[in-house]
Order: C-alpha cells, then structure tokens, then sequence
C-alpha cells in the first residue's frame, strides 16, 4: 500500500476538522452529529481504513518476523549444540589418545589447561562486600498507597497516555 502522501492526507484531514469544529461549534456537544459530519465533510474515516490497513499489514509483518526470528533461533541452537557436542567428542579423543596438539589440515586443535573460577556453595553465607545489592522501587505497593491519597516522597501519581484498541472484525 502507498504511503507516500500519508502524512500530507492526515495533515489535511486535521486542518479539515478544525475548519468544521470553527465553524460549526455545536458538534462539541453532540457525539452522534459529530461523527456523521466528519464522515461527511472530511476524509477523516478514509484515513483511518488506510491508517488502519497499513498498521494491521505492519502487525502482520512483525508476528511473521518474530516467528522466524524463533525458528532461526532454535536452528541457531541446535547448531550450537552440535558444536558443543562435536568439541565434546574431540576432547574424549584426545584424551584417550593422551595428545595435548593435533595439526590437522583443517585446523589444529589442542587442549589447554581449564582457568580457575568461583563456585558459590551458600550465597546466604557470603558477607555484604562480597555481593551486589540492587535498589528496586516496588512500584505496585507505591501506586496502592499514592492512589490511596498517600503520599510518598520521591514519588507521585501520573496519568498514563491515552492508548488506542484496534479491534479487527
């Protein structure tokens, strides 16, 4: 679908309602009239069954790149553990061989001793220098008190941004 003049149309559609909400200040009032005289007087509906169409295609496109973007993920990871499974069997060849360094035309591999690293045995055990602590704000449990017509400093109520449903019959 084009969308070249996309945003020139929605432009001119803004400025089509303001001229009639100018001059016709009584559809403030009168949901019902308001709705029949923009779908009459504007190309207000026709924008929307064009922005609505270009938005349900981008749905679309993004639920069809996410599902292969997981296929090609679970591919990714058989593959890796192919490899896992592949350098596993190396190293058990090696070792029963009792050979630290195979040339081999295609590559060279050896084994080279393992690094040292920390195994944590009792977390809970460990003193206060020896961990991380993060400072979350459970923001649940302040949203109930703020609501609440508590105050809270450091934190206030604020009105989230309108949202639009589209629902497709």
């Amino acid at each position: 679908m084009k969308t070249d003049f996309l945003q020139a149309d929605v432009a001119n559609v803004l400025a089509d309602i303001d001229s009639l909400f100018a001059a016709y200040p009584e559809l403030a009032e009168d949901e019902s009239l308001r709705a029949d005289m923009l779908e009459g007087s504007t190309s207000a509906f026709d924008v929307l069954s064009r922005l609505v169409t270009i938005e349900r295609d981008a749905d679309s496109m993004g639920r069809a790149i996410a599902a292969r973007v997981s296929d090609l993920n679970a591919r990714k990871a058989r593959a890796e553990r192919r490899k896992e499974a592949m350098r596993t069997l190396m190293l058990r060849v090696m070792r029963a061989a009792d050979i630290k360094k195979a040339p081999l035309v295609e590559a060279t591999i050896s084994i080279s001793k393992g690094r040292d690293s920390v195994e944590i045995t009792d977390e809970a055990a460990l003193a206060d220098e020896f961990v991380k602590i993060e400072r979350i704000p459970d923001k649940k449990a302040i949203l109930d008190i703020v609501k609440g017509c508590g105050e809270i400093p450091g934190a206030r109520l604020k009105q989230g941004d309108d949202t639009l449903t589209v629902r497709v019959a």
